[in-house]
Formats: C-alpha cells, sequence, structure tokens
C-alpha cells in the first residue's frame, strides 16, 4: 500500500494556512492549520511536519478516484513542483473537504450551544422556584 502526503502552504489575505492531505489506500484524508501572519520559515515547516503530524486532526472521506502512481523522473518531479508552488491553488477535493468539516464543526458548536442555554434557563427557572417558595414560607 501506497501513503502519499502532500503539504500546501497558502496566504489566504491575513493569515499562512498550511493544508495537508493525505491519500491513503481508499480513503482521503485533509486538515488545515493556521501558521501566523507572518512568512512561515523552514524549521517551522519542518517542526510542522516531524514533530506536529500526529496533533493535527484530519477529516477522512472515501476516495472513489484511483490513481495510478508511477515512477516519475527526479528531473520531472523537480519541474512539477516548481510549477506547483508557482500556481496558488488548493485541490478542489481538499477543499470540499475542509468545507465539510468546517460545517460539521459549526453544526456540532449550535447543538451545544443550545443545549448550553437550555441548562441556564432551567436554572433561572429553579432559582425563581426556589425563591418564590421561600416567600410564600415566611421568611
Amino acid at each position: 500500500m501506497v501513503i502519499r502526503s502532500c503539504l500546501t502552504i497558502v496566504f489566504d489575505g491575513s493569515f499562512y494556512k498550511a493544508i495537508l492531505e493525505c491519500h491513503d489506500g481508499d480513503r482521503y484524508s485533509v486538515a488545515s492549520v493556521i501558521l501566523g501572519s507572518s512568512e512561515p520559515k523552514m524549521p517551522l515547516i519542518l517542526k510542522l511536519v516531524n514533530r506536529d503530524y500526529l496533533k493535527f486532526h484530519f477529516h477522512h472521506m472515501e476516495d472513489d478516484q484511483k490513481e495510478n502512481i508511477k515512477r516519475i523522473n527526479p528531473k520531472r518531479a523537480q519541474r512539477l513542483a516548481s510549477k506547483s508552488t508557482k500556481s496558488q491553488t488548493i485541490s478542489t477535493k481538499a477543499q470540499a473537504a475542509l468545507q465539510k468539516q468546517f460545517e460539521e464543526k459549526k453544526q456540532l458548536r449550535k447543538v451545544k450551544q443550545a443545549a448550553k442555554q437550555q441548562l441556564i434557563k432551567e436554572m433561572r427557572y429553579q432559582k425563581r422556584i426556589i425563591k418564590h417558595r421561600q416567600k410564600h414560607r415566611g421568611h
């Protein structure tokens, strides 16, 4: 089995963002990390890849697209790498996966916030009832 990973660093307008894509057999996963407002230096990128890789929260999807992986001439690989660094595009598959992950987190955040609000409402009601009972007890 061949595992292929790709790290893309993009300037989002105000922050630099690292997008990690991983093709693992029939699974495709993507993670996004905000690096900061200044341009990331090589030691930061190496630390990101070597030490912090296991800490990333990857969003997994089924990869319905099978790719033929064949050996590429090193010079051609170098040309392809320089070409991809000049273009500022992220794969649409990664964008779709990140958008789906964002929507899921948003939905989860909404559910948690609603539960929290309901709990606060219930606590206020209980306080009111206790206060009301204290008044009628004759104190």
